[in-house]
């Protein structure tokens, strides 16, 4: 495969996290990696891991929901090309790609379904919302181009609108309305916007790609402060190079602490997209476990209570 391993960075974790990931290393023994030597400490340590020389990484977070085919090779792809310090996948969801998309017209008007009278509470969760046009033209879903934006950061259905975009595009086949090109981050500088608050990030690092030459300066002071304002911002404006994002790796993140709530209670988002992952776990079983699903943390989770 592409990758040579999985190394699970722990930095807030619970009993239950743990077990599910020794399932699943006793799964893949050789390529998942749980780091016990992390010493303790902030936000730098999780980034000490990755230090091989040479090698190409991956930071993805915890909580993305979705991988397009040969996004991950893409990445790398273009990492090796040398034009860009940090390369992002194209994150739907995203405090500066969310803009982008809808500025390209990726997000087509979708309407919230309304629920049935006297339903029961899980149909009251809304399921896939509901096509109007080609072009999402309701004034209150404008999506601002930054970073701690109303529409998309503070709002549910600003996030619910994006990932129904994506799951939309992929029943239709048209995902490809994601794909941008490229986008550079720092096309027109660095620390750009702000949140008022003193603090600045040019976009947020959900899920891209580095090698471990790149820290070979790192200020690791600040980025055990503040990593995604560092890795962001202030790295690459000490170097004197960018970061990009590469539209053909298309990913979904699932939520930023503000919006989970509410997409929680109101969609069936998460059950749709674990829909879509059991195919693909089917497959894997089926090619390289004998059959065997791999262990499933949402259900295990159940089964304890």
């Amino acid at each position: 495969g592409v990758l040579d391993g999985v190394i699970f960075a722990m930095v807030k974790y619970t009993i239950e996290d743990m077990n599910y990931l020794i399932m699943l290393q006793r799964r893949n023994p050789k390529s998942y990696i749980i780091p016990w030597h992390m010493e303790g400490g902030a936000w730098d340590v999780i980034w000490k891991l990755c230090d091989e020389p040479g090698a190409y990484y991956i930071k993805i977070d915890d909580d993305v929901t979705y991988i397009a085919d040969g996004a991950i090779p893409e990445m790398i792809r273009e990492k090796r090309r040398g034009r860009f310090l940090f390369v992002s996948a194209n994150v739907v969801n995203h405090g500066i790609l969310s803009a982008v998309h809808q500025e390209i017209a990726s997000i087509p008007h979708l309407v919230r379904p309304e629920p049935a009278e006297g339903a029961d509470p899980m149909a009251l969760k809304l399921g896939p919302w509901l096509p109007r046009g080609d072009v999402m033209n309701d004034p209150n879903f404008r999506i601002e181009h930054t970073f701690y934006s109303d529409c998309v950061w503070r709002r549910w259905d600003c996030a619910a609108l994006v990932h129904e975009a994506l799951l939309y595009r992929l029943e239709t086949n048209s995902s490809c309305a994601f794909d941008f090109g490229m986008f550079d981050f720092h096309a027109h500088g660095y620390e750009t916007m702000f949140d008022g608050i003193g603090r600045s990030i040019d976009w947020n690092d959900n899920f891209f790609a580095f090698s471990h030459e790149d820290f070979s300066d790192m200020d690791w002071e600040a980025l055990a402060n503040d990593d995604e304002r560092q890795m962001s911002t202030l790295h690459p404006k000490q170097r004197g190079e960018h970061a990009g994002a590469i539209g053909s790796a298309i990913i979904a993140h699932w939520t930023f602490s503000i919006q989970e709530k509410g997409l929680l209670a109101n969609t069936t988002l998460l059950e749709r997209y674990r829909a879509r992952a059991e195919v693909i776990m089917a497959e894997l079983a089926e090619k390289h476990y004998d059959g065997q699903f791999q262990p499933r943390g949402h259900l295990w989770a159940m089964d304890e209570r």
